[in-house]
């Protein structure tokens, strides 16, 4: 009896185990995309504060989309709505709609 009850036990632990939800480490940085483009010319959509909308081609390959700019990187210039931009980032979007980079630069572009 106490062999049945040991292996139900065991049994038990095993199926606990085995159907726990452990999160990889890795994963907590999903939401990230890493391209090795490190700049893309865009226009600018909408300008709310310190940041704009700019409609870009981030990376080749894919269709134009919306990504939001920081303005402040670059505070000796004045930015409008219709601008063509240089944006240089770090590499990483954020996946999101629109999406997110980190801004390193931002020039205006004749």
């Amino acid at each position: 009896m106490t062999r049945i009850f040991k292996a139900l036990v065991v049994m038990a632990l095993l199926t606990i185990i085995g159907c726990s939800n452990s999160t990889d480490r890795s994963e907590e940085k999903n939401n990230e995309i890493k391209t090795e483009s490190s700049s893309f010319i865009g226009k600018i959509k909408e300008i709310n504060g310190n940041r704009a909308l700019v409609s870009a081609k981030v990376f080749e390959g894919n269709p134009e989309g919306d990504v939001f700019v920081d303005l402040s990187v670059n505070s000796d210039e004045t930015f409008r709505v219709g601008d063509k931009v240089k944006v240089g980032f770090d590499g990483t979007i954020k996946e999101s709609n629109p999406a997110k980079i980190n801004t390193l630069s931002v020039e205006l572009v004749d």
